[in-house]
């Protein structure tokens, strides 16, 4: 009977004392939990999938862009053969005449001579006329007789302006070009073998390559033209008529470079496409290949054979696929929310924010990408890149990661991108996370952007060279240019974080090491306000400052938000601050005059009075946690033994202790339960009349165990393990701050207190301690 009560009791023993294993996750969530997920879980799967659906409808591709993966045909059809369209315009276009027009300023002033050849006829000697000009003209007596007759008697015979306009309306029929022009037009290697001239009177006309003539080189063949026309004139002017067309000879047709132009672009642009067949599994753009219009006018009719070829069946099971990979996604990044950061899915406000955030960053790549494929790394990085930040920002670096990591899949089954884009991706998400520890300063931001960038645009680089068609014209070039897109869209995208960054604060309800920083400055009014009217809670939390930083770096919490949180945690005493000893001085104790109850509102009205002047002055939401729960629900001792005793000498019940505790709330986080348990040491050690380290040591222990046994850390994530590096980091800095010092003797036969040497000694030794 006695082993077996001993057994008993050995196995209580061993049960008390063996680690039970942890819950699941899962059963750790609670109704309300799991609903909310869900809730997120459906709006980013609904949400999601149709930004993705619009996404795979929509031309990914731009002209002047360089394909980022081979596309080749999914379903047989028929679009333009590139190639052999290209070739067909072009001969189009080169098979086009060229288009001449008259050289009027020639021709003009070659009508203004011949008409005034007759004004020679008055001449009655021909010594009147200069002989050089005679002979230029090649002038006889009979020639001029005969230009005389037009002038005095022309009889029936045509007038000698008629006689010059059926000449020059034959002259201009003669396709006569410039050296070059006509060398050009009669090359046998030119496709055209005629070309357009437009004639004054008679309009367009046609000149094949056989007539035409080079005023240069061709001036017998000229010559003999010029003859045949002149022979509408009498004999004794033709000789006359030939000499002045051929003294200055010029083209008679220039080419009309921009009618030519034009009419050549209008036949290159108006040539039917030569179509061809594609086959499943051929290759429409090559990856590397620089995109043209006749790219996008194949792709466009690959799509659309496929889509009418697929079926109502077969498009709704691709549609079903992609919101299947959709909730692939989702539900990974729910399960690792909720196994990892239970707090998001438990605040609608958070889950919702982080939900908004990761469908508007969807959106935004999917669109800019639409609007300008060309520059798809800087519309595919941003918008993952600014969420991950924000989220490291908000919460923490691993979670922001596996968010980032989660989200770039997003990206690249909406868009149908390549791996490469994601090694990109996830590249610049890697850098940003690993440098944003801590925004203590503006620059963190724009330096944390600018590294990522570059780690981006040689990702791009490496991408680039490894999986392109370098050979191509404008490839390199391209890539090049596509890394410094993604260099310039991480540095972009931290200054545009740190614009936005009082937003993210207020919206995820975080606090920056930054605007932590910024609150700790002694000139900020409300810490002014505090010196001014309650100058012993000022000094008390300066030294409480110290105390719960060195605290919270002993336990890896963040020593800063302790810092600041210390320094406004008692804000509320600035309304009445005599009530209070470390402010009252030499002064009588305010509270003799007041009953126990009347002391507690005042004692438990700071908290109150402290939340109002934090939101007054705009305090962050962490820092207001400070001033309403470094008490907790702890009990006012001293007023509430006070009460009893009264109560006890009135005989009366004694009163309960919830009437004399802080309303609360309890500690949420551990830097919250820090500061409760330095505020609590820090005035019990000033109590102490010889404060040795180790008396120091039991109290620190007894109040931190008070604290732990009332279950004022219930509702923050503190462990026992953190208590113990703790306390000792309050007992180190508090026998630092209440050492001991060394009683100096003095001499009694003497009535000075120290000599001058004692004195000096004495400062010196005192500054060392």
């Amino acid at each position: 009977m006695a082993t077996s009560k001993t057994n008993t009791a050995r196995r209580r023993e061993v049960r008390r004392h063996v680690t039970r294993p942890a819950r699941p996750w899962l059963q750790n969530l609670t109704g309300q939990q799991v609903t909310w997920t869900i809730v997120y879980l459906l709006v980013f799967v609904g949400v999601g999938s149709l930004i993705a659906l619009t996404a795979n409808r929509w031309h990914r591709f731009q002209v002047g862009q360089v394909n980022p993966q081979v596309v080749v045909a999914r379903v047989e059809f028929r679009a333009i053969d590139q190639e052999k369209t290209l070739e067909k315009k072009a001969d189009a276009r080169d098979r086009e005449p060229a288009i001449y027009v008259p050289n009027q300023g020639y021709l003009g002033k070659l009508r203004e001579r011949l008409a005034g050849l007759v004004e020679l006829g008055a001449k009655k000697n021909i010594n009147q006329i200069p002989q050089e000009e005679r002979e230029a003209l090649l002038l006889s007596p009979n020639s001029l007789a005969e230009l005389g007759r037009f002038l005095t008697d022309p009889g029936p015979m045509p007038t000698w302006e008629q006689l010059t306009e059926q000449f020059m309306d034959g002259f201009t029929g003669i396709a006569a070009l410039k050296n070059e022009r006509a060398n050009m037009e009669r090359d046998p290697r030119q496709r055209p073998s005629k070309i357009i001239v437009l004639h004054p009177t008679l309009g367009r006309l046609d000149r094949y390559d056989n007539v035409l003539i080079n005023v240069q080189t061709d001036q017998k063949a000229l010559k003999v033209s010029v003859t045949a026309l002149a022979n509408n004139f009498p004999k004794e002017l033709r000789r006359t008529v030939i000499a002045v067309v051929m003294q200055n000879l010029q083209p008679i047709y220039l080419l009309d470079e921009e009618q030519t132009r034009r009419i050549r672009q209008l036949q290159y642009d108006n040539e039917k496409p030569v179509e061809m067949t594609y086959q499943p599994g051929d290759m429409i753009v090559p990856a590397g290949k620089i995109i043209e219009p006749l790219d996008i006018l194949v792709i466009g009719h690959e799509q659309a054979a496929y889509l009418a070829h697929a079926g109502p069946v077969r498009r709704w099971l691709s549609t079903t696929s992609l919101i299947g990979m959709i909730t692939l996604i989702g539900l990974a990044l729910w399960i690792y929310t909720a196994a990892y950061n239970p707090r998001i899915v438990s605040n609608a406000m958070r889950g919702l924010a982080m939900t908004a955030l990761l469908i508007l960053a969807q959106a935004l790549a999917v669109v800019a990408t639409g609007i300008s494929p060309a520059f798809t790394y800087a519309t595919v990085t941003f918008p993952t890149l600014l969420a991950v930040i924000i989220l490291t920002i908000a919460y923490d670096q691993r979670f922001a990661l596996a968010i980032g990591v989660i989200h770039t899949l997003l990206v690249l089954v909406s868009l149908r991108l390549p791996i490469g884009f994601g090694l990109v991706m996830l590249t610049g998400l890697a850098v940003a996370v690993a440098l944003l520890r801590d925004v203590r300063h503006r620059s963190t931001l724009v330096r944390v952007g600018l590294w990522s960038g570059l780690a981006m645009g040689l990702t791009t680089l490496l991408v680039g060279f490894d999986g392109q068609s370098l050979h191509l014209e404008g490839v390199i070039s391209r890539i090049g240019f596509d890394a410094f897109l993604a260099v310039v869209t991480g540095s972009a995208t931290g200054l545009v974080v740190q614009g936005v960054l009082p937003s993210i604060e207020k919206l995820f309800n975080v606090t920056t090491s930054m605007t932590l920083r910024e609150l700790n400055d002694a000139s900020h009014p409300l810490l002014r306000r505090l010196a001014q009217d309650a100058p012993g809670t000022y000094q008390h939390s300066l030294r409480l400052a110290d105390m719960a930083e060195t605290a919270a770096d002993a336990i890896s919490a963040n020593g800063l938000l302790c810092k600041v949180g210390a320094m406004y945690h008692d804000i509320g005493k600035i309304n009445k601050p005599l009530y209070f000893v470390e402010n009252k001085g030499e002064g009588p104790n305010r509270h003799t005059k007041l009953s126990p109850a009347m002391s507690l509102l005042i004692i438990v009205g700071h908290v109150k009075d402290g939340m109002e002047m934090a939101r007054e002055y705009n305090l962050p939401r962490p820092l207001r946690h400070f001033v309403e729960s470094h008490h907790g629900t702890t009990l006012v001792e001293y007023f509430y033994h006070a009460a009893k005793q009264r109560r006890e000498a009135q005989d009366k019940p004694a009163p309960t202790e919830f009437e004399f505790r802080y309303p609360g709330p309890k500690p949420q986080t551990k830097e919250a339960a820090i500061l409760m348990l330095c505020d609590g040491t820090e005035s019990a050690t000033r109590t102490l009349d010889e404060p040795t380290s180790t008396r120091i040591e039991q109290l620190v222990h007894t109040i931190a165990n008070k604290r732990l046994m009332d279950g004022q850390f219930d509702e923050c994530s503190i462990t026992l393990q953190d208590l113990h590096k703790i306390e000792t980091s309050l007992v180190k800095t508090l026998c630092a701050t209440y050492h001991s010092r060394i009683k100096y003797p003095s001499d009694k036969q003497d009535g000075n207190a120290s000599t001058p040497s004692t004195a000096t000694d004495s400062k010196t030794t005192s500054a060392a301690s």
